[in-house]
């Protein structure tokens, strides 16, 4: 019996999902990581997928709550 082998190395080309925060325009609070309220900073800012941050802005919307956070990429933010 032959087996067949790769001299190939092995290619693990996992990428990890761009990361979001939601940020108040024209402030610089951040929706803080618990989910609701603001922090002021990074530190304790919310930081997730996409999916996430859609998925806490539907929740909101379907609650009927105002969501005046727009989201950022991580690279984007500076304080």
């Amino acid at each position: 019996m032959t087996q067949f082998t790769s001299h190939l190395p092995k290619t693990d080309y996992h990428r990890p999902k761009p990361k979001v925060r939601f940020r108040m325009p024209g402030t610089k609070q951040y929706l803080h990581l618990s989910g609701t309220g603001v922090t002021h900073g990074t530190e304790y800012a919310w930081n997730g997928t996409k999916a996430q941050a859609r998925a806490l802005r539907d929740r909101a919307a379907m609650e009927g709550q105002d969501w005046p956070f727009k989201t950022v990429k991580r690279i984007e933010v500076t304080e």
